[in-house]
């Protein structure tokens, strides 16, 4: 019961970022809008441009509101709910709010289909001759959506569950050492020595049979069965590293 009681209010507090994601897509639809010129490129043009980026865009600013992690951990902890109980209503939790997010996403893309091409969206670029039913098409797109936005949203709660664990030093010193991980891998990236190490590397664990079978890119009729079912192994792995993370002392502040 504590579970359930925990995950509502967790999906009540969190809300508002959907609203939040709402408010900055249509900013965005606005400033596209306004960038045009002496009609060129034509407005309609320009609003489906930006129209299909709002799905995106909201699950950029959901995934910030389902990082938060401290004030949860420390409200439940007052009310002597034990870690355990704790982790089961955060996954709990992440499971509702990206069923939220994958319904609000998936209105707003029926959307942008109807007024632009299907291409527009990613699941139809890679799977969109999967079945020739409307019906099943739409089921299969719901499902894969959730299953990789799930996956998503619990690996961001296990990254603010591991930042959680550190004061503000630690903090700055975490986020200073991934800025500059960044900028050296980028860099790293850019060189030609590097990349012939890396697609010698593809090439030795036969990078295309992986990609091929995870995305079912090489099938006849390509189907995100495969990409489901990898999806959801991540996503466990995440959640058990979430659990792990979650009965780790949290520093003083």
């Amino acid at each position: 019961m504590k579970t359930k009681a925990l995950a509502k209010q967790y999906c009540h507090d969190f809300i508002p970022y959907i609203w939040y994601g709402i408010i900055v897509s249509v900013v965005y639809i606005l400033f596209g809008l306004l960038s045009v010129v002496d009609g060129q490129p034509p407005i309609e043009y320009q609003f489906k441009e930006t129209f299909f980026m709002a799905p995106y865009i909201i699950t950029v600013v959901t995934m910030i509101g389902i990082s938060f992690n401290y004030r949860r951990f420390k409200l439940a902890m007052q009310n002597g709910i034990s870690r355990k109980t704790f982790w089961k209503a955060k996954m709990l939790f992440i499971a509702k709010a990206a069923l939220i997010v994958n319904v609000v996403n998936l209105i707003i893309s029926f959307i942008s289909m109807k007024i632009g091409p299907n291409e527009t969206y990613l699941y139809y670029q890679a799977y969109g001759k999967a079945f020739s039913n409307v019906f099943a098409q739409s089921i299969s797109m719901f499902i894969t959506d959730y299953v990789v936005l799930l996956f998503i949203f619990i690996v961001m709660n296990t990254f603010g569950t591991m930042t959680s664990l550190m004061n503000k030093i630690g903090k700055s010193i975490f986020y200073s050492i991934g800025i500059v991980c960044y900028m050296f891998l980028t860099n790293l990236l850019t060189q030609y020595s590097s990349q012939r190490i890396i697609s010698r590397f593809y090439a030795h664990i036969n990078g295309d049979a992986i990609l091929n079978f995870i995305f079912s890119i090489g099938a006849k009729v390509p189907r995100p069965y495969p990409l489901i079912g990898f999806t959801i192994v991540l996503a466990i792995i995440a959640a058990l590293f979430n659990l792990l993370f979650t009965k780790l002392e949290q520093v003083k502040r």
